[in-house]
């Protein structure tokens, strides 16, 4: 798969306020677990990772959502809610994503992960988290043998996507110890039905470097259920 294929479309929209709320650290013994997925998405060419990633997060585990609407809807509510005027551009951010679940209701705080060893803490004990990072143009394709993504080639822009498990004993292709399993928005074609690894130091880089790592200390489920939207 390459660029040319494949729909991104996560924009960086800082906010210094976000360093108020930051991801609590937790302390964990576990080595490994892993959350369920509830869908594998596809946005096909679409600049819509945001709407996607946003979606799959809420119907996934641990607290199960049904949503009503689509993973479209929820990215043209993001483009509302961040910082850019009207709709006529591409993409959206991190933070209008979630303050688009809080206006509808399904969130309320949101906190964010400024490093990686955070974020896989986070993982291990409570839940799946949100990030939005560069991505590299060898991040299209997982190696065929390992199911790795690596940071490396030129920068194609901002996407968004999901982290849905960790393992701390996982061996790196880079020779690190230590990945998450990401799941993303092109449907199950790609990686490994729709997966992929990230070694711990590649995804330490990745929010370092304009990304961003975010989710709630509590989801819950909306009063608005419908049919699950695949």
């Amino acid at each position: 798969m390459t660029s040319a294929l494949a729909g991104m479309g996560r924009l960086l929209q800082r906010d210094e306020r976000n360093s108020n709320y930051p991801l609590p650290k937790l302390e964990t013994d576990r080595t490994h677990r892993f959350w369920s997925v509830g869908a594998v998405l596809d946005q096909g060419d679409s600049p819509m990772c945001v709407g996607y990633a946003g979606f799959g997060w809420l119907i996934g585990g641990p607290v199960i959502n049904r949503p009503n609407f689509t993973p479209a809807d929820l990215y043209h509510w993001a483009q509302a809610n961040d910082e850019w005027p009207g709709t006529d551009y591409d993409g959206s951010s991190t933070l209008g994503l979630m303050k688009a679940l809080k206006a509808k209701n399904y969130i309320g705080e949101y906190r964010w992960a400024t490093d990686a060893e955070t974020l896989v803490a986070w993982v291990l004990e409570k839940g799946p988290v949100l990030v939005g990072t560069n991505w590299y143009r060898d991040m299209f394709t997982p190696h065929n043998k390992t199911g790795f993504i690596e940071p490396i080639g030129d920068n194609d822009g901002g996407h968004e996507w999901r982290i849905v498990g960790a393992d701390r004993r996982k061996h790196c292709p880079n020779g690190t110890q230590g990945a998450v399993r990401m799941v993303n928005s092109w449907g199950k074609e790609w990686g490994e039905m729709g997966r992929a690894w990230i070694a711990f130091d590649d995804l330490d880089k990745l929010i370092k470097e304009d990304g961003e790592a975010v989710t709630v200390t509590e989801l819950k489920v909306a009063n608005i259920e419908g049919p699950l939207v695949a």
